[in-house]
């Protein structure tokens, strides 16, 4: 009941017409719940979400994700990345493979032949930078969705 009182102090005298809760966000704060979202990061962290995200691919080599997220890195997981990085891949668009297979993959595990392939793709599309990457995996995730 204290929430209410809070959340009424906040919007006294002043009629909220919004029918969704993000619209309603928006109406009130004057801002979307993902800019909102991103100010406060930034304001935690001095960087953008994409910036930090950037800044861990770099400083973090794709046997120390399969580490960090499996607790083990496998025979398997070894060969694949080292076939990756014949390709000429870098770690850090390995390190992008890596997590959005990882998060699309329904078990929550690193799917090698999707990771191959796609390394394949950007090889062949000649993505070789981490923006690049970032941006190829977003337009998989749009074709996926």
């Amino acid at each position: 009941m204290m929430k209410n009182k809070k959340r009424l102090k906040k919007t006294k005298n002043r009629v909220v017409h919004a029918k969704t809760p993000e619209d309603r966000f928006k109406e009130i704060q004057g801002t979307t719940i993902e800019e909102w979202n991103e100010q406060q990061f930034a304001a935690k962290t001095g960087m953008t979400p994409d910036e930090w995200y950037i800044n861990k691919a770099k400083t973090t080599t794709p046997f120390d994700f399969i580490k960090e997220r499996y607790s083990t890195v496998t025979d398997y997981d070894k060969k694949l990345i080292k076939d990756l990085q014949i390709l000429g891949l870098k770690d850090d668009v390995i390190y992008v493979l890596l997590d959005y297979v990882a998060i699309v993959s329904k078990s929550g595990i690193v799917h090698h032949p999707l990771v191959k392939e796609m390394g394949e793709n950007c090889f062949n599309e000649k993505i070789f930078t981490i923006e690049k990457a970032i941006s190829y995996v977003r337009e998989q995730q749009k074709k996926f969705m």
